[in-house]
């Protein structure tokens, strides 16, 4: 590396920092110190120092369709934090190897730039016709509730209209979207604009509203062909038919409204080593553009997929566990860390990350070998494996902040939920990562059958009990009766009961059952019960001081019908 460009590098790294020390300091706050603050004279040097906190103006890349394409994969808002799009990432890995044309798009981070460069240097909220104003962020975790907004949909269209139009004039051969439950709303709109307007143009979903064969067709109604679950070992044959005008049916892995009217379905052939597909380079975007509007770069990191648990009796994610090479993990940290000259913070996005214990300790030992200097973030499981010699080898490597899914916080209510620990590794593990200097959150899931109220003094006495090790209650929530899950699959078993007909509610709330139309028996709980217990542990939490994160406020108050923004804690970004 020249001179000139170690220069600039280093002015860089300085102007990102300085960037993320004033988004800290007014947005990290502990929240006796922002009302005392908010409160006094510093209030107004407060307020400058939040307005301050900001990157723009950037350049913004304007979004040209190819012509003449075979597929098109769109990327739509919103996506959190923001990052990198992970799963598009490694889509398009696929397809470039694939002898269909194609173009991958993310207009999630050209809408992100466009909306909060608007507001800030705009100066004033962001008004819709009705007057009502946009949240400053609806990115963020607290705000997604601002997409099921018809009028807000209606904006972020707008914003995506010349792009629209471009695929609309191009005629793409297909187009493909990646759908959750935060673009869902939006995704369903795009594909209503495009069947009127380019009818013949092939519609194909894919993403984490599609991963069962019976939920995702209820969610997205409307496609040609929706993948469900991995695509590696499928998406290209599916690709190259469409690429020829072919309509291909019954193919595994795939739902299509081509398919035979008596079709048995059939799953996709997992992919079981991992290190076969390269990790995303975002070659194809501007990496420099997936920052936060205070300057926070965060990249996702995928090590494993699926769960070598799979237990849980709440959890509606499981599936075969599977994991890359340490190596090949530490490859793709090394290659950001020297692409972007500085470490930025790598989120691991993998839902039992600690699966396997050794192999994450091969992962950190791969790490600390190369010197990276990471900061990383990610999700463990409460394990008798996770050692305080663990947890410090962790922190080694570069953890700085840990979320644990607890869940259960009573001996009986582990069992319920047929959780993997005791609590006895609960308060070892809590103390043994606060110890090693890792930052602690932890999940709290209320109101599954069976749950007493001898229960909600048992977990109120062991938070009580681990407070000095709990930096972030991040998460806490009454239980939901999500499709795939053993309670939903199996209710009878655990004397859940339903106000109507079992099958017609099924019929028609294959994703949740909604909370008012269903209860269990011994004892007897429904939601008015489950909410009375999250009070009785939210006024213990905040007259004990324990922390509560800006997401579990916000769960509470949509729980229990309020509103407002919570305090601005964050533990992870």
């Amino acid at each position: 590396m020249g001179l000139s460009r170690r220069s600039n590098t280093l002015a860089e790294y300085l102007r990102r920092a300085l960037y993320t020390s004033f988004s800290y300091v007014g947005r990290n706050l502990p929240r006796g110190l922002e009302k005392y603050l908010s409160a006094s004279r510093a209030a107004p040097l407060l307020r400058r120092v939040r307005r301050a906190a900001h990157i723009y103006p950037i350049d913004i890349p304007r979004i040209a369709i190819q012509p003449d394409l075979d597929l098109l994969v769109l990327e739509l808002p919103p996506r959190y934090i923001p990052m990198m799009p992970n799963g598009i990432g490694y889509v398009h890995n696929i397809l470039k190897k694939c002898g269909p044309v194609s173009q991958t798009v993310d207009l999630n981070i050209v809408v992100y730039h466009r909306f909060h460069s608007q507001r800030i240097l705009g100066g004033t909220p962001v008004l819709l016709p009705s007057g009502y104003a946009i949240s400053d962020d609806p990115w963020d975790i607290i705000h997604t509730d601002e997409w099921e907004r018809s009028g807000v949909v209606d904006y972020f269209l707008g914003m995506l209209g010349e792009v629209i139009r471009d695929i609309i004039n191009k005629r793409p051969r297909a187009v493909g979207i990646s759908v959750q439950g935060n673009n869902r709303k939006l995704a369903n709109k795009l594909i209503r604009l495009l069947r009127k307007e380019a009818a013949e143009t092939v519609i194909v979903v894919g993403g984490y509203d599609c991963k069962y064969h019976d939920i995702g067709p209820y969610l997205i109604p409307d496609f040609d062909y929706m993948a469900i679950g991995d695509t590696e070992l499928t998406l290209e044959a599916l690709v190259t038919a469409l690429a020829r005008g072919e309509r291909p049916k019954d193919l595994p892995g795939f739902l299509s409204r081509f398919d035979s009217p008596n079709r048995v379905w059939t799953p996709t052939p997992e992919l079981a080593e991992l290190d076969r597909i390269e990790f995303p380079r975002y070659e194809w975007t501007d990496p420099s553009l997936y920052r936060t509007y205070y300057g926070q770069y965060v990249i996702p990191i995928t090590s494993t997929r699926g769960c070598s648990w799979s237990q849980c009796r709440f959890c509606g994610e499981c599936f075969t566990f599977r994991k890359r090479s340490p190596k090949d993990v530490a490859d793709e940290i090394e290659f950001w860390i020297r692409k972007q000259g500085f470490p930025p913070v790598f989120h691991f996005n993998d839902s039992d990350l600690n699966g396997d214990h050794r192999y994450l300790h091969d992962v950190c030992s791969a790490i600390i070998e190369r010197k990276l200097g990471a900061n990383i973030v990610a999700q463990l499981r409460i394990s008798k494996h996770n050692t305080k010699e663990y947890f410090e080898h962790l922190r080694t490597a570069g953890f700085r902040s840990l979320r644990f899914g607890v869940d259960a916080w009573s001996k009986n209510v582990l069992r319920l939920q047929k959780k993997s620990n005791n609590m006895q590794h609960v308060f070892q593990n809590l103390r043994d990562c606060h110890h090693a200097g890792i930052r602690t959150a932890v999940n709290i899931v209320l109101g599954v059958p069976g749950e007493t109220e001898a229960d909600i003094d048992e977990t109120i006495q062991n938070l009580i009990f681990c407070r000095d090790y709990i930096d972030l209650v991040e998460n806490i929530n009454t239980i939901i009766l999500a499709g795939g899950s053993e309670y939903y699959n199996n209710p009878d078993e655990y004397k859940i009961r339903f106000r109507g007909e079992k099958e017609e509610i099924y019929r028609n709330h294959p994703y949740v059952i909604p909370t008012d139309l269903w209860y269990s028996e011994d004892p007897y709980i429904d939601q008015d019960v489950r909410l009375r217990r999250l009070d009785r542990i939210c006024e213990e939490l905040h007259k004990r001081g324990i922390n509560i994160g800006r997401f579990a406020e916000r769960a509470v108050r949509n729980l229990m019908g309020g509103n407002g923004e919570g305090s601005e804690d964050r533990l992870f970004y």
